[in-house]
């Protein structure tokens, strides 16, 4: 009930007397571990998780007291019977439970008259969803859109509205359009759980847009979407089922007028895997899964599970660089998170931000500028002069695409400055499955053997007790063979980029996109390849003619001046160079039908060092312009690194000819 996460269970050797084995219980490191900084759980949590009663309580109830040290024998026969919602919770693996409030001595709440009315509280801690890598299956959950705003709870009574984010913060005044819609409300005390966005032109919540309404004062394209009703009437729900609270919810949302900006978020009760393909595919950031029977509990339990289309979280600002373009001030931002109190480096971003943002975002910045890192340990790539660090106080908010193997962010992008967020409660977001019932099923998702109380199955018993690392229980598990465009990869979760994080089979994805515009360029002609079988981290080498290593089934052999040469022409043959490692694609300019006469001419334009971009463009429009005055029209392209392609395309000629040209 008050203690979650993964623990380390070991056997310790018996004392001289001991009857029982003794084991010592260990808590974890993860992201459910607590700080020296949080509070005391038992100060948290005070109420006994089997009968609700104060300790108060319990004491004042001398006849029915239990002594752990006494044989069962002599213990009190204690009729308490725990309150119905206080069992409900146990089997629905909650991580906290509803206040002593929601309770009354018949062990009923509601709206149904049962409840003990309680006054209206001023703010209720709000229940946080847990990252899921997937959408839950089977019947009891309920799916609804995961909006990209800030999470608001309206606090509505007769005399007053209060805004308040979900660290308690009050920005009523930052929403005076949503406080004016709730006042249509105000004939009732309630406590609304929703989120307040900005949807932008094509009607998606938009946190950047939210950003700038706040910066502009704008309002008109806000709306607050409403999921939970916590309060109502001197009704405290918190100790309902969520069907129950959205039955309410529903009823009281009626009464609004059909132009108000506070709209019910709607949830459907089918396949979550079906909602979240249709989420992304309507470019929204996700779907939130909640236990339809789940009572509503503060702080992040397994009862309510955010699963994304993308990668998204916020971080801590932790330094950044200044541009040497000019006009502008901020080339890219480092971010960081905590992991156990330490603050650990994730990376840095480099778009997202327009010129008046970055003049906000510098202004920020030197507010809060330190001489040195706040990282224990400067990761290699930040050792260079540049760099301004700043203290650990400002969260951003940022859209990226993944992690690299080397704990870094792919491709992010700033989404915004989040101040309803300490920085202190900035973790690394680690995706779980979704929980099913059952002890077995636990322990298997924690990757531990499970004790099915034989002796055989103990652990090995030790004078001393010690951890057990958490990594040598398990090997991961490699990744199975999976086929694209009928041709199977196998180990398709190697990464080739480890800097962008690209894998074998996002590569070969990517190829069945392109291929249709590839096609032209690369299909019928001689090719000559770069291959790194392990990734550009690793060896790599170049490779003009068939060999050992590289599957020749989708691919198509050319005879050339006594070797075999490569070539393709459909889409299978370009997936099974990317299973073969071929990291780069270079063609000849000839075709395999006339291998000894030039169909193109490609000038190739590389920067020696020193040389900047600006440099590399006027030569290539230098080249274009050459041949145009010869009315011979080309195109560039990119290379693979950092130079020009300028392509002229031909009438066929000898090599001769094309190299005197």
């Amino acid at each position: 009930e008050k203690l979650r996460g993964h623990w380390h269970l070991v056997l310790m050797q018996k004392r001289p007397g001991e009857r029982q084995e003794p084991w010592l219980l260990i808590k974890a490191t993860d992201e459910l571990a607590r700080s020296k900084r949080d509070p005391d759980i038992l100060a948290e949590m005070p109420d006994s998780a089997a009968t609700g009663r104060t300790m108060n309580e319990i004491a004042a109830n001398t006849k029915k007291v239990w002594h752990s040290n006494k044989p069962s024998r002599t213990q009190p026969k204690v009729q308490a019977k725990p309150a119905p919602h206080a069992v409900r919770s146990r089997r629905q693996g909650r991580s906290h439970r509803p206040s002593a409030a929601t309770k009354d001595k018949a062990g009923k709440s509601g709206t149904n008259g049962h409840a003990r009315r309680s006054p209206l509280p001023g703010f209720i801690k709000p229940c946080l969803a847990t990252l899921s890598s997937v959408a839950p299956k089977g019947d009891g959950w309920v799916h609804e859109i995961k909006f990209d705003g800030y999470r608001i709870q309206a606090r509505i009574s007769r005399s007053s509205i209060t805004l308040k984010t979900r660290t308690g913060l009050d920005w009523t005044g930052k929403f005076p359009a949503v406080e004016a819609a709730c006042r249509a409300l105000t004939e009732h005390d309630a406590i609304l759980d929703g989120e307040i966005v900005s949807a932008n032109a094509q009607g998606v919540s938009d946190f950047s847009a939210l950003q700038d309404d706040l910066k502009t004062g704008r309002q008109d394209r806000m709306v607050y979407y409403v999921f939970d009703l916590l309060h109502l009437d001197g009704h405290d729900l918190t100790g309902r089922p969520l069907t129950e609270r959205k039955q309410a919810l529903q009823a009281l949302l009626r009464r609004l007028p059909k132009d108000s900006i506070i709209k019910l978020s709607e949830h459907l009760a089918e396949s979550g895997a079906t909602m979240l393909k249709h989420a992304c595919a309507m470019q929204l950031e996700g779907i939130v899964s909640k236990r339809s029977g789940a009572l509503y509990c503060s702080g992040r339990g397994g009862d309510w599970l955010k699963i994304k289309c993308a990668s998204n979280q916020e971080f801590i600002v932790i330094g950044y660089e200044p541009s040497d373009k000019q006009g502008r001030l901020i080339r890219s931002i480092l971010l960081g998170y905590y992991d156990n109190d330490v603050l650990r480096y994730a990376g840095r971003i480099g778009t997202g931000w327009g010129h008046a943002q970055e003049q906000e975002l510098e202004r920020r910045f030197k507010a809060v500028a330190r001489p040195t890192a706040p990282l224990a340990e400067i990761p290699a790539e930040e050792r260079r002069r540049g760099v301004r660090w700043l203290e650990p106080r400002l969260v951003v908010e940022v859209d990226f695409r993944g992690w690299t193997t080397g704990g870094r962010i792919r491709q992010g992008s700033l989404q915004g400055l989040r101040e309803d967020k300490p920085a202190r409660q900035v973790v690394r977001e680690v995706s779980h499955m979704p929980e099913t019932t059952g002890r077995r099923q636990a322990a298997l998702r924690q990757k531990a053997p499970v004790n099915t109380g034989t002796a055989k199955s103990r652990a090995t018993r030790s004078s001393a007790a010690k951890p057990i690392a958490a990594s040598s229980a398990t090997k991961p598990r490699q990744a199975q063979p999976v086929a694209i465009a009928g041709v199977t990869l196998t180990h398709p979760d190697r990464v080739y980029w480890e800097d962008a994080g690209v894998t074998k089979t996002m590569l070969a994805d990517y190829y069945t996109k392109v291929w249709d515009w590839m096609r032209p360029h690369v299909s019928g002609r001689v090719l000559a390849l770069v291959r790194c079988p392990d990734g550009t981290t690793g060896e790599c080498f170049f490779q003009k003619h068939a060999s050992a290593g590289i599957d020749t089934t989708h691919l198509r052999a050319v005879a050339d001046d006594g070797d075999t040469s490569i070539a393709i022409d459909s889409v299978e043959g370009l997936v099974a160079l990317a299973q073969s490692g071929v990291l780069e694609i270079h063609v000849r300019g000839s075709t395999v039908e006339h291998l000894e006469e030039a169909d193109r001419l490609v000038f190739d334009l590389d920067p020696g060092p020193g040389v900047e971009w600006s440099a590399v463009i006027a030569a290539a429009r230098d080249v274009r312009q050459r041949l145009l005055d010869l009315e011979l029209d080309s195109f560039v392209k990119t290379t693979g690194g950092r130079g020009l392609h300028v392509v002229l395309p031909i009438n066929r000629v000898s090599w001769d000819e094309a190299k005197d040209f």
